[in-house]
């Protein structure tokens, strides 16, 4: 089931609300009580992995080159899944 972050509009308080389909859930501000509740976009936090024997980079790393006269491009890789 999803979990959404409101913000209150009256107090500012932010609340997480669990959120399903088949049921009805009172959504009130639990500083203030308000109703006045506006969505927000919640940050996300993921780990990817490497399937591979050997591990990969830590991170992203970006590789630039020339690839014409007076000008470079930048090439970036993240780490993930390997086949």
């Amino acid at each position: 089931m999803p979990i959404y972050e409101f913000r209150c509009a009256k107090c500012g308080n932010v609340e997480e609300f669990i959120l399903s389909g088949s049921r009805e859930i009172e959504m009130k501000c639990g500083a203030c009580g308000s109703e006045e509740l506006e969505r927000i976009i919640s940050r996300t936090n993921y780990v990817m992995g490497s399937t591979s024997a050997s591990p990969g980079p830590a991170g992203p790393s970006a590789t630039t080159r020339t690839c014409g006269p007076g000008q470079s491009c930048t090439s970036i890789e993240l780490p993930g899944h390997t086949k």
